[in-house]
């Protein structure tokens, strides 16, 4: 029976074997660039083909070292020159690479622009569509992996702020072949529930980790809801077709849990500077009110249809005594000629002598005959005697000197 090694003397073996290899000491591979990131001044990539991947490493004070940072990115289809090493603490073996030719993008990037292109040009990226995030959720739904990070930080940022929200979660794949259609099925699930708000993602991840998430499925899906949907992917240096489709994109679950509720203590505060401001408001409406009421009150007293029937009709009282009054000296007036006339009569004793059979003779207008030079033949003449007037016509004149 051999004896049992080490794993620090296995993996110096391999180490060493690798050392020793000439050909894996100056390598050249052609792959895709996925996963670029960078570390403490180093970058570290995948770089993969259609049926699998191998981690690459830039040092970038290594001497030999010729890359220009600034012209790679995922996506791109590149020639990788340098060796290949094994990690002997880690037991990983990666490509340090000190030469990168630029040959163009790579073909899951080329089909993925294409459909950025397409959906672009279908209007699905335009801010017209895109539904405005409300304000006071309180129901928020949550398409993500059940056991996942995000989920957990989703949920306690959203209980932090608010106690009393209600998370909805539909465990969900979120890598993987089917991993689009189990996306699909948590967004239709949820938005029949009337929930508030949406969120979709996961925490961060390759490219290849993302794929499901640049599905032209999960797209018409997220678009086609009418929740409000927040994407939250998770990857910052490339933007994801939900992440451009969706209401609102953030780039952490966290991020996403801040966005979809609000904080209740603030909620508590702007609903009490609301009642103050509130009441304020009331006071100074029943105030103004008020004071209405007063010149209302006045103007009632003064121009009221009572009032006015009261003035008019003391109106009239004083007018029927002024009548009253006026007529009343008008009869004595009168009165008071009259007697004036009859006293005049009587001292002229022509009443005395009416009333012994003397006729008290007037023309038309009234003016005494005296003589028969007062009237003519055919003129009325009026004799008053003591019971009434005798209206008569002159037939003839006869002087009583016996003149015609």
């Amino acid at each position: 029976m051999k004896e049992a090694v080490s794993v620090s003397q296995l993996n110096k073996y391999i180490k060493e074997m690798f050392s020793d290899d000439n050909v894996l000491k100056n390598v050249i591979v052609k792959g895709e660039i996925s996963n670029l990131k960078e570390s403490r001044g180093n970058y570290y990539f995948s770089l993969k083909d259609d049926m699998s991947s191998i981690q690459c490493i830039i040092f970038t004070n290594y001497s030999g070292m010729s890359v220009d940072i600034q012209n790679i990115s995922d996506g791109l289809e590149v020639i990788v020159y340098g060796k290949v090493a094994v990690y002997e603490k880690g037991g990983t073996y990666s490509i340090y690479v000190n030469k990168i030719d630029n040959t163009g993008l790579g073909e899951y990037f080329v089909k993925l622009e294409e459909l950025k292109k397409k959906l672009y040009e279908l209007g699905m990226f335009d801010q017209t569509y895109k539904k405005q995030i409300p304000k006071y959720s309180i129901n928020i739904g949550v398409v993500t992996a059940k056991n996942g990070a995000a989920i957990r930080d989703i949920y306690k940022t959203i209980k932090d702020k608010n106690p009393y929200a209600n998370v909805i979660l539909y465990p969900s794949l979120v890598q993987g072949d089917n991993a689009y259609k189990s996306i699909i099925d948590g967004i239709m699930e949820l938005d029949k529930m009337d929930l508030d708000v949406i969120i979709v993602g996961r925490g961060g991840g390759s490219i290849e980790d993302l794929y499901c998430f640049n599905d032209e499925r999960v797209a018409y899906a997220i678009f086609n809801a009418k929740t409000p949907i927040i994407s939250a992917v998770g990857h910052e240096i490339n933007d994801s077709i939900s992440d451009l489709v969706a209401d609102a994109r953030v780039a952490t679950p966290t991020a996403a849990g801040e966005l979809a509720t609000f904080s209740y203590s603030e909620f508590e505060n702007d609903l009490e500077n609301y009642k103050r401001t509130f009441d304020d408001i009331i006071e100074d409406k029943i105030e103004n009110i008020k004071t209405r009421l007063e010149n209302v009150k006045r103007q009632l007293s003064v121009l009221a249809p009572k009032a006015r029937i009261e003035r008019y009709n003391d109106n009239l009282v004083n007018m029927k005594e002024l009548l009253r009054n006026s007529i009343d000296n008008k009869m004595l007036l009168v009165k008071s000629r009259l007697d004036r006339y009859i006293e005049m009569l009587k001292s002229r004793d022509v009443l005395d002598k009416i009333s012994k059979g003397l006729a008290y003779t007037t023309d038309e207008k009234g003016n005494r005959i005296k003589s028969i030079k007062n009237v003519k033949v055919g003129n009325k003449i009026y004799s008053r005697v003591k019971d009434g007037t005798i209206e008569s016509k002159v037939l003839s004149l006869k002087s009583s000197l016996g003149e015609k």
